[in-house]
């Protein structure tokens, strides 16, 4: 791993860490309390207060995120800003329909219009990142 990787996969982190957290607060949160695939008392179960979130997982998962795209858009062979967020498009879409479907298919906690969402939204801070 070199320091270029190193500082893109970092870059890459936060950039996707603020875009989520954006996405997640002005849309994503109410739309799934708004359209929720289960019972409220399932959902109280099924998702942690704000209070209770595991913040070394999240931070982890951030991490692995950000290094998981910069590596796709590594091996891409993006160099500029437009092909990487070509290449973080292709990937980002690809990504998450495979997630987000599979998810609906074959569990209870996702809903078709709530797949949908996260796919556009979380589709849409990939590619950002993956042009940064």
């Amino acid at each position: 791993m070199n320091k270029k990787f190193l500082i893109s996969g970092l870059a890459t982190t936060v950039v996707l860490f603020i875009l989520n957290a954006i996405v997640y607060a002005f849309f994503l949160k109410d739309f799934f309390q708004n359209h929720p695939a289960v019972s409220p008392e399932f959902m109280k179960q099924l998702y942690r207060p704000d209070d209770q979130i595991i913040v070394w997982a999240v931070i982890l998962c951030s991490i692995a995120a950000g290094f998981f795209i910069t590596t796709a858009i590594n091996w891409s062979g993006s160099k500029t800003f437009t092909s990487g967020l070509k290449s973080g498009f292709i990937f980002g879409i690809l990504f998450l329909c495979t997630v987000d479907f599979g998810l609906l298919g074959t569990t209870n906690n996702f809903i078709t219009i709530g797949a949908f969402a996260d796919i556009i939204c979380s589709t849409t801070t990939i590619t950002i990142s993956g042009g940064i």
